[in-house]
């Protein structure tokens, strides 16, 4: 049936309304295009924005984090250059206890 349609189109319609018709179809689908185009780049920017704002969260946090292991390696930094002063104070304290018992014997 459909070449019985064809065969019943004459030829000047044909070149007449196919361009006309293809002309039109290339335009809609151009602005379609665009319109589609236009929306995924404001997707894709909406995408960027936050993935900049997560970046520069991870940054601070990061920055944080370096922050508070800086002040933890001062910490035992500062308690290593204490430590041999405890184990003196312990040899000390070991000594008088040996001299306290002595006296108390001797008394």
């Amino acid at each position: 049936m459909p070449s019985r349609i064809a065969e019943k189109v004459p030829g000047w319609v044909e070149r007449l309304l196919i361009p006309t018709l293809e002309s039109r179809v290339r335009g809609v689908v151009k602005e379609e295009i665009a319109h589609f185009e236009k929306t995924m780049n404001a997707r894709f920017d909406t995408v960027d924005t936050k993935i900049t704002s997560v970046d520069t969260k991870i940054t601070s946090l990061r920055n944080e984090m370096n922050t508070r292991f800086e002040a933890v390696d001062r910490r035992i930094d500062s308690l290593e250059k204490a430590l041999p002063y405890v184990e003196q104070l312990a040899k000390i304290e070991t000594r008088l206890s040996e001299v306290e018992r002595k006296v108390s014997v001797r008394s």
